[in-house]
């Protein structure tokens, strides 16, 4: 096989702004080694949607602002971030500078009718009536026709998804590089949407009847339910719950708008939302294996082999979600998340060792299921087979935080 290098020469590539060599499968193979990844078509595809969106960005300039999953791991610590595959932007500008910006890529490209040539593409029958234009991509790849599951071709490629939403007006963005980010150590800085205004927009996601993600949808909705589990677990000292309020209480009528035709009701979204995390809580219980393969799955395509991201783990994360999105909602107890993060981190015990640990784990199961097991949506004979975290999680509530902390952590 051509190496990389050689294979851009052959389509006049020109301009990148990452390196050759990021892209050569030698260094994707080691970043994935380095950094526990599996799936190189994802690796490769998430640096294409990066160098493709400094492209774009280049010519837009401060009208153009990543979001979505891509924009989410700049965000995150290099062992929670995921791939992603395609690239989510916000664009304060018309349809017509979309189509003179991408013919520009292209010439700075060199488009070829097989790679770098962008074809939009139409929906049949729309879901929504967001100002949306997609286009779809063919990058050079380092895959083998096999690994691609198709037939020999000049020139290996992948296709990569790009959405513009047009906005009436300038956006809110901050500047980061991909200096730690698991694919690409990269000095360039990317326009991203700011932190309280990506979570809230994540938070829209959620709601699969109302104003998320439907459950036609699954695998979309797992890897969106992941990218608000990490943000909150890893950046909730970070957000501003006031700000994610106002925005998500904005973004869900906006959401709702462009897909109902009855008048907007946040109850019924925030019901919906608490529907759907409902069904999350219970994802280990053994009574859905359809949401059970899309989080193995998800994990396969899309994570590390270190991250612990399991139908128990989405369970126990669908309650710290469900802790957040409450206190959101009601603007005071912030820091309620993060004495729940605190708590869960005391129960491994670390302390103590051996029979003393053995014991002690003994005792926190019997406090956690007797004292609190009338919180849970499991039953408390199935609780008793579970391990100590996930017993917190299924007890833990708002208004018990303090009694279990009191309780359990204060008794060493």
């Amino acid at each position: 096989m051509l190496k990389y290098s050689e294979r851009m020469n052959k389509v006049d590539y020109q301009k990148l702004f990452h390196e050759i060599k990021d892209f050569e499968r030698d260094t994707f193979a080691e970043r994935m080694d380095e950094y526990g990844f599996k799936n190189m078509a994802r690796m490769e595809l998430f640096l294409w949607d990066l160098e493709i969106f400094l492209q774009i960005q280049k010519i837009l300039e401060d009208r153009i602002v990543l979001k979505g999953g891509a924009a989410t791991q700049f965000y995150l610590p290099r062992d929670a971030q995921r791939t992603s595959v395609d690239i989510d932007m916000l664009f304060y500008g018309s349809y017509q500078e979309i189509e003179e910006t991408l013919k520009k890529i292209e010439e700075v490209l060199g488009a070829s009718d097989k790679l770098f040539h962008f074809i939009e593409h139409v929906p049949k029958n729309p879901k929504t009536t967001l100002p949306l234009h997609t286009y779809f991509v063919d990058i050079p790849s380092v895959l083998t026709s096999a690994e691609r599951n198709k037939k020999d071709e000049e020139f290996p490629r992948q296709e990569l998804k790009i959405e513009f939403i047009l906005q009436p007006q300038q956006i809110e963005f901050e500047k980061r590089t991909g200096e730690h980010l698991f694919a690409v150590n990269s000095k360039w800085e990317y326009q991203l949407l700011p932190l309280n205004h990506l979570f809230a927009d994540k938070l829209t996601t959620m709601g699969c009847e109302t104003i998320g993600v439907q459950n036609s949808r699954m695998d979309e909705q797992v890897k969106q339910f992941y990218d608000i589990l990490m943000l909150t677990q890893n950046c909730i000292s970070e957000i501003d719950c006031a700000i994610v309020r106002r925005k998500y209480k904005k973004l869900a009528h906006a959401e709702w708008e462009t897909r109902k035709e009855e008048e907007y009701d946040l109850e019924l979204v925030i019901a919906d939302v608490r529907k759907q995390l409902l069904r999350y809580e219970m994802a280990d219980s053994g009574d859905d294996p359809e949401l059970k393969k899309y989080i193995n799955d998800f994990h396969s395509l899309y994570l590390n082999s270190k991250v612990e991201y399991s139908p128990q783990s989405v369970a126990c994360g669908a309650v710290l979600v469900r802790l957040m999105y409450e206190l959101m909602l009601s603007g005071s107890g912030w820091e309620k998340l993060q004495q729940a993060l605190e708590i869960e981190k005391w129960l491994e015990l670390s302390h103590l060792s051996g029979k003393e640990k053995g014991l002690k784990v003994r005792e926190i199961r019997e406090i956690l299921i007797k004292e609190f097991g009338g919180y849970s949506v499991i039953p408390t004979q199935i609780l008793k087979g579970k391990n100590i975290k996930r017993i917190f999680w299924a007890v833990a509530d708002i208004d018990n935080l303090d009694e279990i902390e009191k309780m359990i952590v204060m008794e060493k």
